[in-house]
C-alpha cells in the first residue's frame, strides 16, 4: 500500500512519464491482450482498414496506461483537482429529479476514466450509489473500494443491488451502473446488436427502472486532453413505463453507447473479452 500511496502523490508530469513507459511495455513488449483488442476492433469496425484499426488500438493502449495511473492518483487527488479536470455538462437533467426527491439511474460504459466519473459526480453534491463487482484479490478490492468511496460515493456489491435499492428507495440519489459488462447469468440476458456484434446485456438497468419508476440518464465520459475529461449527461427515458415496449430501455442505452463509442473509439475498454459468448449457446430472452 505504501508504494501506491507514494505513487499517488507524484505530480502528473511524472505520472504520465510512467504511463508512457507502461504504454511501451503493454503495446510493444508484452503485447497485452493485443489479439483480443485487434479482434474486437476488427469486428466492431468492419469498414475500417488495418492502418485505421492499428491507430485506434495504439490510442487505446495509451489511454489504458493513463487510466491505470489516474486510478492510483485517486488515492490522494484533491477535490479541487478533480473539479478542474472533469467538466460535467447538463447536470441539471439529474438535479431536476433529485430536487423533487426522485432517484435516477446512471447508465454508462467503460469509457474514459470511469473512476474519476464517480469522484466528480460525488463532488457536485449528488448522492451517488455505485454498483460494483467484488474483485477476486482482497487487497485490490479494498483499495478500489476506498478510492471509489473517498468523496462520498456509497458502494453496493452487485449481488445486493435490488435489496439495497429497496432499503434506500426514499433517498434522492443517482444509482450508477456500468451497464456494458457481460452478464453473469447468460440464460436471463438480453441479446441485441452492439458495435456490429450480437451482444449479451444484463437486464438490471431495465428491471430497476421499471420496478421503482426511476428515470434513466446516460453518462458519457469523453477525454478532451490528457488528464482532462468531459462528462455529458443525457436523459434516455423517464416514467411512466407502462406503454414502453419490453427491453426498450436497454435498446436506447445500447444505441446511445454504440454511437458514443464510434465517436471516441480509443477510450473504450477493448481489452475485455466482451464477445466471448455466443447467442446460440444460451437461451434467448424474448
Amino acid at each position: 500500500m505504501f508504494f501506491f500511496k507514494f505513487l499517488s502523490i507524484l505530480p502528473f508530469w511524472v505520472l504520465y512519464g510512467i504511463s508512457d513507459f507502461a504504454f511501451f511495455l503493454l503495446f510493444h513488449v508484452l503485447k497485452y491482450r493485443k489479439k483480443v483488442v485487434l479482434e474486437n476492433l476488427r469486428n466492431s469496425f468492419p469498414d475500417k482498414n488495418e492502418k485505421e484499426i492499428n491507430e485506434i488500438a495504439k490510442g487505446f493502449y495509451h489511454h489504458l496506461a493513463d487510466v491505470f495511473i489516474e486510478f492510483f492518483k485517486g488515492i490522494s487527488i484533491s477535490s479541487d483537482e478533480v473539479k478542474e479536470r472533469v467538466q460535467i455538462n447538463n447536470l441539471e437533467v439529474v438535479q431536476k429529479y433529485l430536487d423533487k426527491g426522485i432517484p435516477v439511474i446512471f447508465v454508462g460504459g467503460h469509457q474514459g476514466n470511469w473512476e474519476w466519473a464517480i469522484h466528480s459526480v460525488s463532488l457536485h453534491g449528488v448522492n451517488l450509489d455505485v454498483v460494483y463487482q467484488k474483485l477476486s484479490s482482497p487487497f485490490f478490492d479494498k483499495l478500489t473500494y476506498e478510492i471509489r468511496s473517498r468523496f462520498g460515493a456509497f458502494l453496493i456489491e452487485r449481488k445486493d443491488t435490488i435489496k439495497v435499492t429497496i432499503e434506500r428507495k426514499d433517498k434522492p440519489r443517482a444509482i450508477c451502473l456500468a451497464a456494458d459488462q457481460i452478464p453473469s447469468h447468460l440464460k436471463s440476458a438480453y441479446w441485441t446488436y452492439f458495435l456490429n456484434q450480437d451482444s449479451a446485456f444484463f437486464t438490471g438497468p431495465e428491471r430497476i427502472a421499471r420496478k421503482f419508476d426511476y428515470p434513466v440518464i446516460f453518462m458519457e465520459f469523453v477525454r478532451k486532453a490528457r488528464g482532462f475529461y468531459d462528462m455529458n449527461l443525457s436523459e434516455i427515458v423517464s416514467p411512466p413505463y407502462e406503454n414502453l415496449a419490453p427491453n426498450e430501455i436497454l435498446d436506447r442505452f445500447v444505441q446511445t453507447l454504440d454511437a458514443s463509442i464510434k465517436q471516441n473509439p480509443s477510450s473504450y475498454l477493448w481489452s475485455h473479452r466482451r464477445w466471448k459468448h455466443k447467442r446460440e449457446k444460451h437461451a434467448i430472452k424474448p
